[in-house]
């Protein structure tokens, strides 16, 4: 893997770090969780490295971007779409694209409605759900997937994690969180085959910040207005895995509400489309950021 510039920039309350490679129209990428690093979108994005400077930053609070206090203020949806508009201002003076997965194509959308004026296109890859709605839809699709006794497990180590994570035990956590790894890739991944070399790379990353996590989704729950998607500027890919847990419904609502979408739907595809038809999902996400 072709090695980063690293760039720190100063936002209020402390400092994003920035992973800079590859040459040619800036795109920067937004990655999920909330909690997770850029590491994996880093793996996810080197076939782009030839013809795109690929911009990676970890978002407030995770990764090697420090300085944030853990308070619920600094967490806010807005504070991050700030960050985002720092981290365009210091690599372009005009539009780019964005590319986002799970939470990070949720960001992405907020950006794209909110800053059309910086960020002319995003490709959203399995979008996480955007109301309370398609949240349980999504809960209930995870779950579906487990064994019965899956299910128990599923739900004991939830209840361990979080418990561990209010009383800042990381160890619990992090300990928990891997177990429940092992039990969501059955929803993630839709062929079987594949979850080994799923659950290696993920492993191998920095753990999820489970606080921000927690900050940030409670700051979303309420941030987000489907009357909003009828102004959007900027051009839009959503790819879609049709055994994802999120579901179809809320992606066929989006593209009514606006003609600046484009759904594609990968069949036999769970939460990690590139891992399962790549040479479908490269094809695609590079004639969509070429314009």
């Amino acid at each position: 893997m072709k090695s980063l510039e690293e760039i720190r920039i100063a936002v209020p309350g402390g400092h994003l770090a920035n992973y800079v490679v590859g040459e040619g129209p800036v795109v920067i990428f937004l990655h999920g969780g909330p909690g997770d690093t850029h590491h994996y979108m880093r793996r996810m994005a080197e076939p782009l490295f030839k013809n795109h400077r690929c911009v990676f930053f970890d978002q407030r609070g995770t990764g090697g971007s420090i300085g944030f206090e853990r308070k619920a203020e600094n967490f806010q949806v807005d504070r991050l779409l700030q960050d985002l508009e720092a981290v365009h201002d210091h690599f372009s003076k005009e539009p780019v694209s964005l590319v986002g997965h799970s939470w990070g194509a949720m960001y992405g959308l907020f950006a794209s409605i909110r800053h059309p004026e910086r960020f002319s296109r995003a490709a959203l890859i399995s979008m996480g759900p955007l109301d309370k709605e398609a949240a349980q839809t999504t809960g209930d699709h995870l779950l579906s997937v487990l064994t019965p006794q899956e299910q128990r497990r599923w739900r004991e180590l939830r209840t361990e994690r979080n418990s561990a994570r209010d009383r800042d035990d990381q160890i619990t956590v992090l300990a928990a969180d891997e177990k429940l790894m092992s039990l969501r890739v059955k929803a993630w991944i839709f062929n079987p085959s594949l979850r080994a070399q799923f659950l290696a790379e993920y492993n191998q990353d920095p753990p999820p910040d489970r606080v921000v996590n927690k900050l940030v989704w409670e700051s979303a729950e309420t941030w987000f207005d489907w009357e909003s998607v009828a102004s959007l500027k900027s051009k839009v890919w959503i790819c879609y895995g049709a055994n994802d847990s999120v579901p179809l419904a809320q992606f066929q609502r989006l593209t009514a509400l606006s003609s600046r979408i484009q759904l594609t739907v990968f069949e036999r595809c769970g939460h990690i489309p590139w891992l399962e038809h790549p040479t479908t999902f490269y094809r695609d996400l590079n004639q969509f950021l070429g314009g």
